[in-house]
C-alpha cells in the first residue's frame, strides 16, 4: 500500500471567515469529527465564541485575528498557529463578503477591494500553507464558492465576478497539484467536508 496519500491521526484544521454563517459551521463540523481547529478572521472575539463552544464539547481550539487582505496578518496567523497546533493538514478558505451594488454604480476601489478580499485574500492563504503541504505530499485546501460562480446574480457588485476568478484559481490548482497528495476543492451552499 502506497503511503503517499497516508494521513498522520492529528490532522490540525484552519477555517479562515471562521466568525459566523458557513465558516463558523465549518469549524464546529471539523472538531466534531476530531481535528483541532484554528479560527481565524478580523471578528476575533465572535471566534472565541465558537471555540468556546468546540472546547466544552471536549474539542481542541485555537483562535487567531486573520485578516486575508493583509500579506502580513496572514503570514502572522500561519505561523502562530502552527507553533499551537502544528503542521495544518486542512484548509478551509471561507473569508468573504458581499455587498450590494450595481456594478456601473460601484466604485472601481470598492470593486477591487472586494476581489482583495474574496480572489487574492484566498491566494494568500494558498501561499501561506499550500507549500507545506506540498513538501510532506499531503493536505486538503478547500474553497467555499457560491452559486455565483455558475450562475450570475444582478446588484451584487463584484461577488460573481470574485466567485468566477476563485473557481478559475481552483481548477488551475487541481491540475497543477494533481499527483502532490495535496487535495484542492471547492464547494458552496453548505459546509464543506474535507474527508
Amino acid at each position: 500500500m502506497s503511503t503517499k496519500y497516508a494521513q498522520p491521526s492529528r490532522r490540525p484544521a484552519v477555517v479562515a471567515g471562521a466568525s459566523s454563517g458557513i465558516g463558523a459551521a465549518t469549524a464546529l463540523s471539523l472538531a466534531a469529527a476530531g481535528h483541532p481547529v484554528a479560527l481565524g478572521a478580523r471578528r476575533a472575539e465572535k471566534c472565541e465564541e465558537i471555540a468556546a463552544e468546540i472546547r466544552s464539547g471536549g474539542g481542541e481550539a485555537s483562535v487567531q485575528p486573520l485578516d486575508v487582505t493583509d500579506e502580513a496578518s496572514v503570514v502572522a496567523f500561519a505561523e502562530n498557529v502552527a507553533a499551537e497546533l502544528g503542521d495544518v493538514e486542512i484548509v478551509v478558505s471561507n473569508a468573504g463578503a458581499v455587498a450590494p451594488g450595481t456594478i456601473h454604480e460601484v466604485s472601481t476601489e470598492r470593486f477591487v477591494r472586494e476581489l482583495d478580499l474574496n480572489v487574492a485574500g484566498a491566494h494568500r492563504l494558498v501561499r501561506a500553507f499550500v507549500p507545506g503541504m506540498v513538501e510532506r505530499q499531503r493536505g486538503d485546501i478547500v474553497f467555499v464558492s457560491s452559486d455565483v460562480a455558475v450562475r450570475a446574480r444582478p446588484f451584487m457588485s463584484s461577488y460573481a465576478a470574485g466567485k468566477w476568478g476563485l473557481e478559475g484559481m481552483v481548477h488551475a490548482m487541481q491540475m497543477e497539484l494533481e499527483g502532490s497528495g495535496v487535495r484542492v476543492k471547492s464547494g458552496s451552499g453548505a459546509p464543506p467536508s474535507p474527508g
